[in-house]
């Protein structure tokens, strides 16, 4: 089972090393203390310049990630089921231009939503616009790489760890890339994820868990 466990990790850390084949080398991994978390969200000031830097592009400590990811959960009037049907018409349609400028906007009052980010990317990609599309990257690969390091993955005990319910969707199958989602299941306060991973023989379950 040890042996098991360990080659799935690995074959993770493999797609998602591919994924970010841009970024940086990878830091040291943050820790996800709900007492810090919830210090560096409470003072609005300190929040606010990492939310600055990060809509700026600035390559951030993995801490000061975590601090602003999960702090927004913390912070007033975040809604974790928060959703934008009026971006998804315009992204499906086609209307990428619409749709970047929708992102952008939102961003600017939710700037760790991963729905947001991956779609923007993908309108910016679709437009030709590498300057937007690196921006969006730069900020979904830190979250994500967070998100990634939050726990292990592969035990109920030690679940990765997401603001939003929608995170699960984005970070599964965007970031760790799946070869196929066979199934979900609610397990106690954990959500469950069955998937197929290249380069692993058998099932992978995942396991999330909300902050």
């Amino acid at each position: 089972m040890k042996r098991y466990l360990t080659t799935a990790i690995l074959s993770i850390a493999a797609v998602a090393a591919a994924f970010a084949q841009d970024s940086q080398p990878a830091q040291a991994a943050a820790t996800i203390d709900r007492q810090h978390i919830t210090a560096t969200a409470g003072d609005r000031a300190a929040y606010k310049a990492l939310a600055d830097r990060f809509a700026a592009g600035h390559k951030m400590q993995p801490q000061e990630v975590a601090d602003l990811y999960y702090g927004s959960a913390l912070q007033p009037g975040f809604k974790a089921d928060r959703n934008y049907p009026e971006i998804t018409r315009s992204y499906v349609a086609g209307d990428y231009a619409t749709t970047l400028s929708q992102v952008w906007n939102a961003l600017s009052a939710d700037p760790t939503n991963l729905y947001l980010l991956f779609t923007g990317y993908g309108a910016a990609r679709s437009l030709g616009n590498k300057e937007a599309a690196g921006l969006l990257q730069n900020r979904l690969l830190q979250i994500c790489d967070v998100i990634f390091s939050s726990g292990k993955g592969v035990s109920q005990d030690s679940p990765y760890i997401v603001v939003r319910p929608g995170d699960i969707d984005e970070f599964l199958i965007k970031y760790i890339q799946p070869t196929s989602l066979i199934g979900r299941a609610k397990i106690g306060n954990v959500d469950a994820a069955r998937v197929n991973i290249d380069g692993v023989p058998d099932d992978v379950i995942l396991y999330f868990k909300q902050f």
